[in-house]
């Protein structure tokens, strides 16, 4: 395990990533000297409360979407390329996805828009990833 801390850094420090946290559970297979590692750079890990099941949840969640709506349906050959879907769905799922906990709009949209009699013809699409991703919306008037 340490031997991975090591590859980490180093593949960190090639793409010339800041690492500030180091967020792990308490799972015996993170070593003291995994930990160490990460002390001896000055950013020390953060571990996860003992008894909260729900610590990562979040982070868990957002990252079975971007699965299972991005990466298990495309072919990636290089890491450019996954930064790039990455980036692509972090646009999409912050701007345009509906959220259910926000009542299925995107976060930043406050108030419901009074419903309106609109023609077919005005309503629009946008794609992202080749038509992966789609946001439908009405043009405005």
């Amino acid at each position: 395990m340490h031997q991975q801390a090591r590859n980490a850094s180093i593949c960190a420090d090639e793409e010339d990533i800041n690492i500030r946290f180091l967020i792990h559970d308490r799972d015996t297979k993170y070593t003291e000297a995994f930990d160490e590692h990460f002390r001896g750079h000055k950013r020390g890990p953060v571990l996860t409360p003992y008894g909260a099941p729900v610590a990562n949840c979040y982070a868990e969640s957002w990252i079975g979407s971007l699965k299972r709506e991005c990466l298990n349906l495309l072919f990636c050959f290089s890491l450019r390329q996954i930064d790039h879907i990455v980036q692509t769905y972090v646009e999409y799922h912050n701007r345009f996805r509906p959220h259910q906990s926000l009542g299925n709009r995107p976060p930043g949209v406050r108030d419901d828009p009074q419903p309106q009699e609109l023609e077919i013809a005005a309503i629009r699409r946008r794609t992202w990833l080749g038509g992966l991703l789609k946001h439908y919306y009405r043009r405005a008037a």
